[in-house]
């Protein structure tokens, strides 16, 4: 997975989980002839969590 410097600014205090799950999705490569979709879970990182992270 990839994204942006703007949008990782956006998302750095969120957990993202990416699963392949059954199912029909919006035509990315992997969804349209495997019959699976990415599904995208997040949460905010915990404050414990956000400065463990920290350089």
């Amino acid at each position: 997975m990839w994204m942006s410097k703007s949008q990782f600014e956006y998302w750095k205090h969120t957990h993202l989980t990416v699963d392949v799950v059954k199912g029909r999705g919006a035509g990315f490569s992997l969804e349209a002839p495997e019959g699976v979709r990415f599904l995208i879970r997040s949460r905010i990182f915990t404050d414990e969590e956000y400065a463990a992270a920290q350089p």
